[in-house]
């Protein structure tokens, strides 16, 4: 027998059947299922989805305007912030897989991981370019362009393929664990480093807004998926540790999200009112 979905869009296209009767029947399957849970797996497969792009903007960063441009939000960048973050979407990935936790409940950390990546190897270039550690490669044969990013970025590329190797094939299931409750005080230290290269710098500009508003609501989101879990486990009497472990984690990275985006807020502000202030001075 199909699934409920399938069965109410058959029936949707059926020119016989009442639209008003299909929508009253899915209704009634939300009622049963639970509504709290229905919204939760649609937030999931919502969160899933945008983060498979929603790193782009800081992506963009490092690639548009002048090699210069490039340069300075590749230095305004935290190597370790990032470095510790993927690693932690690794530990949630691989935590989630060994407990068989549905991939629309964590796959934005996959989808994350990923391009935190592509981003730490993109400042690490844009930093070599700045000190004329590397080749502009864009000028460069293709065969001599690969072998000058194999030079440069040796290093970062063997330290995440062993990572991948190590956390999926080698590393058992109680380290794995382990390490998701540590994930909590490792979001925190992973945040840190940029908190504190913004604080110095006083601003915010050489990240995206669009990924920090992002990364606050999907944060959000996942404390309520996550909860939401919790919850229809606890109320069926299950073990609701992993569940409890997650609340924590996702709640921890909110806060920390949260003052990402308010030091983007409060340097924009700052930025906005010297701006104004040096073009009273020159005017007058």
């Amino acid at each position: 027998m199909g699934s409920p979905l399938f069965l109410l869009l058959d029936l949707l296209k059926d020119p016989d059947t009442s639209n008003k009767i299909v929508l009253q029947m899915a209704w009634s399957q939300v009622k049963a299922i639970g509504i709290g849970k229905v919204l939760a797996a649609l937030l999931s497969a919502l969160t899933v989805g945008v983060s498979s792009f929603i790193r782009i903007p800081q992506i963009r960063k490092l690639l548009i305007k002048t090699e210069a441009d490039r340069v300075g939000v590749a230095n305004g960048l935290s190597l370790q912030s990032l470095t510790i973050d993927t690693l932690n979407s690794l530990v949630h990935v691989s935590f989630n897989s060994h407990n068989n936790i549905p991939f629309i409940n964590y796959g934005e950390s996959l989808l994350l991981g990923i391009q935190n990546a592509i981003i730490i190897l993109l400042t690490k270039y844009y930093r070599l370019r700045g000190n004329n550690e590397i080749d502009n490669v864009c000028k460069l044969s293709f065969s001599d362009a690969i072998k000058e990013l194999a030079d440069g970025l040796a290093q970062p590329i063997l330290i995440m393929a062993g990572s991948i190797i190590f956390f999926t094939k080698i590393a058992p299931s109680s380290l794995i664990s382990t390490l998701q409750i540590l994930n909590i005080p490792i979001s925190i230290i992973s945040k840190i480093p940029q908190i504190k290269t913004n604080y110095r710098l006083q601003t915010v500009s050489h990240l995206s807004d669009v990924v920090l508003r992002a990364n606050v609501l999907g944060s959000i989101i996942r404390v309520y998926t996550s909860f939401t879990d919790y919850s229809t486990k606890a109320k069926r009497g299950k073990n609701t540790v992993d569940e409890k472990i997650l609340v924590a984690g996702y709640t921890t990275s909110l806060i920390m999200n949260s003052i990402l985006l308010g030091q983007s807020i409060v340097y924009d502000k700052l930025g906005k009112g010297k701006r104004v202030k040096d073009d009273e001075t020159k005017r007058d």
